[in-house]
């Protein structure tokens, strides 16, 4: 390679060896553009001239317009951080995933590093703070509605002419937000999550029932989010889900409430009538995920105040999951409720570097049900093996600390070590922890919006106290989403690729406002999380997006080049002013919520979130 070549036409360079780009290869215009890109940093390549003519005469395409907008800040991030691409086996993870280099290369050492860093000293339980869990912990979980898939007849809805016409302004609308599987309104009960996952429930709660941890007329109650891909499904979220329910199970231990974002005006009407535009924009479910995320640990002091007083706790689950009560009882020897009540959970501690910490939160782990026959601490990630990679893993693997810290961390046999790494479900926090931090997923947040939470944690310690996961061992939950919903998850895998590249813009534009700087930060959340933290974040999603869309087609590439654009532009000009007006929302929401007392109004505005669930 040319000595005096800028670094980003020697990545190219680099690239080309394994991809050999050519315009041929490309499916449509988009494509094409896309190698043509990549050709055009190389001047000896032999399509080199009509690939740059090519640029020039569709310089107004989706694909151009996002190579003006990330090209120039790409650039100007590799400079500032390098002068040559590294020598040696993986150049590029050497600039964009250095956790990956190092997991594969000394992986003992990464382990090590895991142990050391996440041990605990010095635990002190005052007291046993869950005594009883379905009076003092909320389940919570989150609905994802989208319009129906295409062909898919939604006649038998028999919900009136009003729903029928809200669904088709819907259909009519430009899609405002994306989620990895969104359940589209009308798909068959069996490939229904809420179906699914509430049905699993209240079968767990039976079994809890059968070793006295419930009363038999006793309910546990589950609070779920209902966010929706298209605007006018908000108004009509909760009447659908509330058909679903009674159309199909007979809950017989499970009490249900839905808060879709009409809900949740209505709750800030009468609940905090003069609520700032702060809180207005943090409190509700529509948006990305970290919105919806943020509301399910919020709800909990809420539902304290209007419908429970007795309740402590909060825990999410995924409505994928299932509490294999069998499995749990045989590998562990206690049930999903007995974990709870035997649990680190509300503890101090000493971190590893002499900090303290506040162990208000609890985390367990995910068992997929391919893998269950072979036991409930098998990992849901594995290692790569060095022919699976895909293709944007040439530039960047996550996989790889991911796989080791799911080792070390997340199915960790050991009670003595917080968490860092922690899944979207199986998780939970108690209500005075979250009075006491006021911790919260930004609302910009499109993705892994369980990772993004305990950085806020991380950013405001309370009496040199700090809040932290507790892990509970065996606490693990059977992951089914691909068991019952590929049809589903087929539809928005593109969504979920663009969102992970959005995710490394995301999460290094919150890192930078984030008070324990960059450097400190990555090496706190290390290996896993700490990865989507990058010193060049617009660089490798520059290189990705073009790399990915080589082999992809017009449907991707245009809709995602105006995504990731506006997400570009987001981060330069609006994020570190909505991280100021998340933490303002989220301290009013809380110190209003402590200190007042709810009128007859706002109770009954929660209240009336709770479904009519038939029963048998």
């Amino acid at each position: 390679m040319d000595a005096n070549m800028s670094l980003l036409p020697k990545i190219c360079e680099y690239l080309n060896v394994n991809n050999q780009f050519s315009l041929l290869k490309g499916s449509d215009l988009s494509s094409q553009l896309c190698h043509a890109w990549f050709i055009s940093q190389q001047p000896d390549h032999v399509e080199y001239q009509v690939a740059c003519e090519l640029l020039t005469i569709n310089k107004h395409h989706p694909v151009l317009e996002f190579l003006d907008a990330f090209v120039p800040d790409a650039e100007a991030e590799l400079s500032h951080n390098y002068d040559e691409l590294p020598e040696g086996d993986h150049p590029l993870w050497q600039l964009f995933s250095p956790e990956a280099l190092a997991a594969k290369s000394t992986p003992e050492k990464v382990r090590e590093d895991i142990h050391r860093n996440r041990t605990l000293d010095n635990m002190a339980k005052s007291s046993q703070v869950i005594t009883d869990v379905a009076e003092q912990v909320l389940f919570t979980s989150n609905v994802l509605l989208g319009v129906p898939l295409r062909g898919d007849d939604v006649s038998h809805l028999t919900l009136g002419e009003c729903f029928h016409q809200t669904l088709k302004q819907a259909q009519n609308q430009q899609q405002q937000y994306w989620y990895d599987h969104p359940i589209p309104v009308g798909i068959s009960a069996e490939e229904n999550e809420i179906l699914y996952g509430l049905k699993h429930l209240d079968k767990a709660l039976a079994g809890e029932v059968d070793r006295g941890n419930l009363a038999p007329d006793a309910k546990a109650t589950i609070v779920l989010s209902c966010s929706v891909t298209h605007p006018a499904l908000a108004g009509i979220a909760k009447q659908y889900v509330e058909f679903e329910i009674n159309t199909h199970l007979n809950l017989k231990h499970l009490n249900v409430a839905v808060f879709g974002e009409s809900e949740c005006l209505e709750v800030l009407r009468h609940a905090f009538p003069e609520a700032s535009d702060d809180l207005k924009g943090v409190f509700g479910v529509n948006g990305a995920y970290g919105r919806h995320y943020s509301f399910l640990k919020a709800v909990a002091p809420l539902w304290q105040k209007a419908v429970n007083p007795e309740l402590k706790a909060t825990f999410k689950i995924d409505l994928d999951q299932v509490f294999d009560q069998t499995m749990l009882i045989n590998e562990t020897g206690k049930s999903a409720f007995e974990h709870f009540l035997d649990s680190n959970w509300g503890a101090s501690a000493v971190d590893n570097n002499g900090h303290k910490v506040k162990l208000g939160m609890i985390a367990g782990g995910l068992v997929n049900e391919c893998d269950a026959h072979l036991g409930l601490f098998t990992p849901d990630v594995t290692l790569p093996t060095g022919s699976d990679y895909a293709m944007f893993e040439q530039l960047f693997c996550a996989r790889w600390g991911q796989a080791i810290s799911t080792q070390e961390e997340v199915i960790s046999q050991r009670d003595d070590i917080q968490r860092v790494h922690v899944t979207g479900g199986t998780n939970g926090i108690l209500i005075d922890a979250l009075y006491e931090f006021q911790p919260y997923t930004p609302t910009f947040i499109h993705r892994a919006e369980d990772q993004a939470f305990i950085l806020s944690a991380l950013a405001n310690p309370i009496d040199d106290h700090y809040l932290a996961y507790s892990h509970q061992p065996g606490l693990i939950m059977r992951h089914d989403k691909e068991a019952f919903a590929g049809r589903v998850m087929e539809v928005s895998e593109a969504g979920k690729v663009l969102g992970d590249i959005e995710r490394v813009l995301l999460f290094s534009g919150y890192a930078k406002q984030h008070p324990l700087g960059i450097e400190a930060l990555k090496e706190k959340l290390y290996p896993f999380t700490g990865t989507f933290v990058s010193k060049t974040p617009i660089a490798l999603a520059l290189l990705r997006f073009m790399l990915e869309g080589c082999y992809r087609n017009k449907d991707y590439l245009d809709d995602g080049a105006h995504r990731l654009v506006n997400c570009l532009n987001y981060c330069k000009n609006d994020l570190e002013n909505e991280v100021i007006s998340n933490q303002k929302g989220w301290q009013e929401y809380y110190s209003q919520l402590k200190d007042g007392v709810l009128t007859p109004q706002a109770v009954t505005s929660v209240g009336r979130c709770q479904l009519l669930v038939s029963e048998c």
